[in-house]
C-alpha cells in the first residue's frame, strides 16, 4: 500500500511541477512535470486516435511504475488530469463519438475522480493504481482496434469498388483488406 499526500493545498500544476524534485531519473522529470496528457487531449479533442492512445498508455505507465507515495501522488495526479480533460473534450459539440461511447467514458472518468479522490484522505492500495492504469490501456487499445477496424472497412469498400460493386463477395473483400492493412501497420 502507497501513503499518498493530500494534494487539496496544493494546485494540481504545482504539484506537477513539484515532480522533478521527487524523482531521480531527469528523462522521466521532465516527462511527468510537463502534463502531456491532458495537453494532448484537449489539443487533440479526443480524434486523434494514435496521439490519444499514447497520452493513455503513458499515464498507465506512470501508475504502474509508482512504488513510492511520491510517485503514486504524481501518477495520480497526471490521470486525473488527463481525466478530467478527456471529459471536457467531451462536452465538446465538435467531438464525433458515439453518444454510448461519451457515456460510457464520462462514467469511467467519474470513477477515476472518484477513486483519486479517495487516496487523498489517505491512503492508496496497489490494486487500485492497478485499475486506474488498466482502465486507460483498455481504452487505448480499443480507440486504436477502433482505428484499424475503420480502415479495414474502407479498404474493404475500395475493393469492392475497384471490382466493379460483386454481390456476395462481401467476406473476401473484408479479409483482404484486413490481411493489406495488417501487413501496413507491422511496416510501420
Amino acid at each position: 500500500m502507497a501513503k499518498r499526500k493530500t494534494a487539496t493545498a496544493k494546485t494540481a500544476t504545482a504539484t506537477t511541477a513539484n515532480a522533478a524534485d521527487t524523482i531521480t531519473s531527469p528523462e522521466t522529470a521532465e516527462t511527468i512535470a510537463t502534463d502531456t496528457g491532458a495537453e494532448i487531449v484537449l489539443q487533440t479533442n479526443f480524434t486523434m486516435i494514435e496521439q490519444d492512445a499514447v497520452a493513455l498508455l503513458h499515464a498507465a505507465s506512470l501508475l504502474v511504475e509508482a512504488d513510492t507515495p511520491e510517485k503514486a501522488n504524481i501518477a495520480l495526479d497526471h490521470n486525473l488530469r488527463l481525466w478530467v480533460a478527456i471529459k471536457t473534450v467531451l462536452q465538446n459539440e465538435e467531438n464525433t463519438l458515439e453518444p454510448a461511447v461519451k457515456a460510457n467514458l464520462r462514467n469511467l472518468a467519474q470513477y477515476v475522480s472518484t477513486t483519486t479522490m479517495e487516496a487523498t484522505t489517505g491512503s492508496i492500495e496497489a490494486a487500485k493504481l492497478v485499475s486506474l492504469s488498466r482502465i486507460n490501456m483498455h481504452i487505448a487499445e480499443g480507440l486504436l482496434r477502433g482505428q484499424q477496424n475503420r480502415m479495414v472497412q474502407e479498404r474493404a469498400y475500395e475493393i469492392w469498388e475497384r471490382e466493379g460493386r460483386p454481390d456476395g463477395r462481401e467476406m473476401d473483400h473484408w479479409l483482404r483488406a484486413e490481411a493489406e492493412i495488417a501487413e501496413m501497420l507491422q511496416q510501420r
